[in-house]
Order: C-alpha cells, then structure tokens, then sequence
C-alpha cells in the first residue's frame, strides 16, 4: 500500500470524526448557515482544504520517517516469495489451496 492512501484514509477518518463531533456543536447555527456561508463561504472552504491538505501531509511524513510507508511493499514480497515455495511449507501450502478454492 503506498504511503498516500494511508494519508488519505486516516485524513478522511479523522476528517469525519471531527466532522460528527463539531457538528453536534454548532447545531445552534443551524438558522444562521444560509447568511454565514453567504458572506464567509469561500474562506471557510479555503480553510478547510488547507486543513486537509496538513493532516494528509503530517500524516505522510509520519508514516515515510517510520517506515510504514515501505510496509505494503515488503508484505507483498514477503507474500509472493511464500507464494513461491519459499520460506514455510506450511504456510505455502494453505496459500496454494487458497488460490485454489481447496478449503473443505
């Protein structure tokens, strides 16, 4: 898995936390939404754009400086050298009868 769609999934899960949260608390607004995004919509959009566009980036430097963004990339070897008769028979084994639908 690349390291963008980790930041991009945790941004829109934090994104939507925080959207169900703050929402709750603004419902006092709720009469006064038509004028407040006449009037200051634009920047509010702008705003929470920049704010997306920071938590994706913190997210994405996080996971490059920790080596998370790697992983998706190794458990992929890791799997096609299993795949291949490499490392465990055992697991091996359960993969070749996995791709061939040999469950019983």
């Amino acid at each position: 898995m690349q390291p963008w769609k980790i930041s991009a999934g945790l941004t829109a899960a934090i994104a939507g936390s925080a959207s169900l949260l703050g929402g709750s608390r603004l419902a006092y607004l709720a009469s006064h939404w038509p004028t407040i995004l006449a009037k200051h919509g634009t920047a509010l959009t702008l705003h929470a754009v920049l704010v997306l566009i920071a938590v994706a980036a913190a997210t994405y430097a996080v996971a490059r400086a920790t080596g998370l963004a790697d992983l998706g990339r190794r458990v992929d070897l890791a799997e096609r050298s299993v795949r291949r008769g490499e490392g465990d028979p055992s697991l091996s084994d359960a993969l070749r009868k996995d791709a061939e639908g040999g469950w019983e």
